[in-house]
């Protein structure tokens, strides 16, 4: 209970520093960050994608349990939904500051443009939001009406706790049954939002969805199974073992059919050798070559790693897998950029020259005495700014679950 209080106090700080670092931006304008004209998306959808795939990944795994009766894992249901309706909510809220002029938003309400990935995203986060909520709702709803509190809860009082607890198994079971193919489709929508830019040529692969898909699947998987180890401690974890040999070995797999799909299109990409393939390939491998070894590096010896019996019967190594693997997909997420961006969509040769074809020059949006107006490449690293905002969701995600965790029971007491 004492970490829980520590984390949710952690929770509430970043929160506090996000808030005004966002408000700082609201007044000065995006201006503030390191985004540009010519490098438009940054660390705030980097983030966005990875709290959409943690989410996506927490309801499969959730779903997957109640439809194909892992009895194995079923004591943790309930915190890989509760997983992933925190995680949906620090995905939408990161759009927000993305966006510039949040409370323009209901133009996309208004004037929605069915041709848009971006407005496909928005209805079906907002389903997803609703379907993980009553996902948690209903797996919670006996254990409130047991201790006659809890949220929504007035309709039980006439039932009996037996009927309470078979309309949460019927329920919990028809959410999961909507949901898995809801979870599947969220990461898939995100993935078509870069996939179908015809002009981003790093984008524009049908590789990405399926990949985006196994990403969330292991980094899901291990945000419940991080989630589920704080809360059985030490104590139970022998008692559960099984189950987190099982979650280790999801993620592995997971990630055994991430690094095929993407040294699948990368291969393509080299075997093709027209400067569209070869240039961005020359950005990720060179000029972001540190952050290309973190995204492989990190998650490769978590899969190999979880593969030995060692790395799936170790509490402590189970726990720091876990957050390697965070940090190496939050590196591939934010690769998505650089090499999509830096890479202009426009060029053009010079006429009676052999020279060869030079990019058009983009404006950068921001006139300063002396400084370049136009640019073909952009040096992006997120500003401090960018960074403490980037904060929002990672404080909605720690504040959801901590309280919740210190609110109710997440996992079934020892038989």
């Amino acid at each position: 209970m004492k970490k829980l209080n520590q984390l949710l106090l952690i929770g509430i700080l970043l929160f506090v520093i996000s808030i005004i670092a966002w408000g700082y931006q609201l007044s000065q304008g995006l201006v503030v960050t390191n985004l540009r004209n010519p490098f438009s998306w940054g660390l705030y959808i980097a983030t966005f994608a990875f709290f959409v795939g943690i989410a996506a990944g927490g309801l499969i795994v959730s779903s997957s349990i109640y439809l194909f009766g892992i009895e194995q894992l079923k004591p943790f249901t309930r915190i890989a939904s509760l997983s992933a309706f925190a995680s949906i909510v620090g995905a939408g809220a990161i759009i927000l500051p993305d966006i510039g002029r949040p409370e323009r938003i209901y133009n996309m309400l208004l004037h929605p443009n069915f041709r848009s990935p971006l407005v496909w995203d928005v209805i079906v986060i907002s389903c997803y939001l609703i379907l993980t909520f009553l996902s948690v709702y209903f797996q919670l709803l006996p254990e409130w009406k047991k201790e006659n509190r809890g949220f929504l809860n007035g309709w039980t009082k006439n039932l009996s706790q037996e009927q309470v607890e078979d309309i949460s198994r019927l329920w919990a079971k028809r959410v999961s049954l909507i949901g898995l193919p809801f979870a599947v489709l969220i990461h898939t929508v995100t993935a078509l939002i870069f996939a179908t830019q015809a002009s981003r040529d790093w984008w524009h692969t049908a590789v990405l969805p399926p990949d985006f898909i196994a990403v969330a699947t292991a980094s899901g998987t291990a945000l419940v199974m991080l989630i589920s180890l704080l809360v059985a401690g030490k104590e139970r974890f022998v008692q559960y073992k099984g189950a987190f040999k099982s979650f280790a070995f999801i993620i592995a797999g997971s990630l055994i059919v991430h690094f095929f799909f993407m040294y699948i299109d990368f291969l393509v990409r080299w075997w093709w050798g027209v400067p569209e393939e070869l240039n961005p390939l020359a950005l990720v491998f060179k000029k972001y070559g540190l952050i290309h070894l973190l995204e492989v590096a990190l998650p490769a010896f978590v899969m190999i790693y979880f593969l030995t019996p060692k790395g799936r019967e170790s509490y402590n190594g189970l726990i720091t897998g876990s957050i390697l693997l965070f940090i190496g997909v939050f590196a591939h997420r934010f690769l998505l950029m650089p090499a999509s961006y830096n890479v202009f969509p426009l060029n053009f040769t010079l006429p009676d020259t052999e020279a060869e074809m030079v990019n058009y020059p983009i404006a950068i949006g921001v006139y300063k005495k002396g400084a370049a107006v136009f640019a073909s490449f952009w040096h992006y690293a997120p500003s401090p700014v960018e960074i403490a905002v980037a904060l929002l969701p990672f404080a909605l995600v720690i504040i959801i679950l901590t309280f919740m965790l210190k609110t109710y029971k997440f996992l079934p007491d020892t038989k």
